[in-house]
């Protein structure tokens, strides 16, 4: 209907002048711009603006439930700490940080152990006026890791590292670790208790049975000692 009024509107007046093709292109174009406005039944083709923000908001929606579904796993797979996050041992020191054999041991504060040597034998301890001696079984000898406990704290101290059950594993050569024996030895580390006097040093030692080809041929030697929660590790060549 409103197509035959434009064509009855045009037919009043002068005659339609002659036009160039690219006129009469314009024309049409226009003619079909202003239908289409006037059309209630026809959908504009121009983008909607509010369905465009309705879709970039289902878009970030859904892009922020995927970041929170990753998050969630990763935290039940269990992340790694932080670099520099500490993690807290039971005894409330940061893991990472070493402790001493003094700590590990828990002896009284001022005292101090100290590595000395190592000996290779077939017996110990040696010599005739020995109360209690050991001897090595057949193709093995005694690596013998001697020690220094020395009271620096101005009054004598107990100390008790019997009672307290740690472990001293001497490893050889990287790959030879045993653990030391608990012997009747006077001077045994493992199964010392006694009082030490201000100022003065006991000796104390760490036997470990091995092959004869291990012990004659021992290029590292190290110590791991286990009490409770402690743990205190060392190099000593």
């Amino acid at each position: 209907m409103t197509l035959a009024m434009a064509l009855g509107m045009t037919a009043c007046g002068n005659a339609i002048p002659d036009m160039a093709a690219a006129d009469m292109q314009a024309v049409s174009e226009y003619a079909a711009i202003t239908l289409i406005q006037y059309d209630t039944g026809h959908r504009s083709r121009l983008v909607d603006l509010e369905l465009v923000a309705q879709e970039e908001a289902r878009r970030q929606a859904e892009a922020e439930a995927q970041r929170r579904e990753e998050e969630a796993a990763q935290e039940g797979a269990g992340m790694r700490p932080a670099e520099n996050t500490p993690v807290i041992g039971a005894d409330g020191r940061p893991e990472s940080e070493p402790i001493s054999m003094e700590e590990a041991l828990n002896l009284p504060e001022g005292v101090t152990v100290t590595y000395v040597d190592m000996a290779v034998c077939d017996s110990y301890p040696q010599g005739d006026e020995t109360f209690f001696a050991m001897t090595a079984g057949d193709g093995n000898r005694f690596l013998v890791l001697k020690y220094e406990l020395y009271n620096g704290s101005g009054q004598e101290q107990y100390i008790d590292i019997l009672s307290q059950g740690a472990v001293f594993n001497v490893t050889a050569n990287g790959s030879f670790t045993r653990r030391a024996l608990t012997t009747m030895l006077m001077d045994d580390l493992t199964s010392y208790r006694g009082t030490v006097a201000a100022g003065g040093t006991v000796e104390g030692v760490l036997v470990v049975e091995a092959e004869s080809s291990v012990a004659d041929s021992v290029a590292s030697l190290s110590l791991n000692l286990k009490n409770d929660s402690k743990t205190f590790t060392a190099q000593y060549f």
